[in-house]
């Protein structure tokens, strides 16, 4: 049973990393977005004497969009930064479940963030909030893409520590420190020059 869980844990996972990847993506798109938002805001300010788009406010929206977008490809790609100066000298099983309180401290903190995010959300939604700007964006629209990504970087971190924790019982610890544990410097170095042959 406790097999069958793992592997069908495996399996999503592999769906979370293509997904936070499209996710990563998108939000790159949205950056790009933003460089051309403001390029036209300012040759239409040198040319015409005033803005033609309202980039100031748009761009603070994708900046808070793409972020919330980004976290769960930095989870998956264990890019969060961490003070490892003496996890890397415990043993494996040790690392293993500090890895796992890692995790579930993100998580917990991640749920704090979704219900707050919720909450703003809700407010505006109901509240019929608009942007204080020329535009009067309704916020519950920038808002509703912020949220989604907070839902599913909480999702991601909810998969990843559920398989940390069976690996744990099943005695992986090799899985977790695959999974969930910080990067090794050898395995640093073999990433680097792995970028750099392709």
């Amino acid at each position: 049973m406790l097999l069958h869980v793992t592997s069908f844990l495996d399996r999503l996972l592999v769906g979370v990393r293509a997904g936070s990847q499209w996710f990563a993506r998108a939000g790159g798109v949205l950056i790009l977005l933003t460089v051309v938002l403001v390029t036209i805001e300012v040759a239409s300010r040198m040319i015409v004497g005033r803005s033609a788009v309202h980039a100031t406010e748009l761009t603070g929206y994708i900046m808070a969009i793409s972020a919330s977008w980004s976290f769960a490809y930095t989870l998956m790609n264990k890019a969060h930064i961490r003070i490892d100066a003496l996890y890397l000298n415990f043993p494996m099983k040790v690392r293993g479940m500090l890895d796992l309180v890692a995790l579930l401290s993100l998580a917990m903190f991640s749920i704090l963030v979704v219900n707050a995010v919720f909450d703003v959300l809700s407010d505006s939604y109901s509240g019929g909030s608009t942007a204080n700007t020329p535009l009067s964006t309704p916020l519950w629209i920038p808002q509703s893409l912020w949220l989604v990504g907070f839902v599913w970087f909480s999702f991601a971190l909810g998969v990843m520590s559920l398989r940390a924790f069976l690996g744990l019982i099943n005695g992986e610890a090799d899985k977790v420190q695959e999974l969930a544990g910080t990067p090794t410097l050898d395995e640093q170095i073999e990433e680097e020059s792995q970028g750099a042959r392709s």
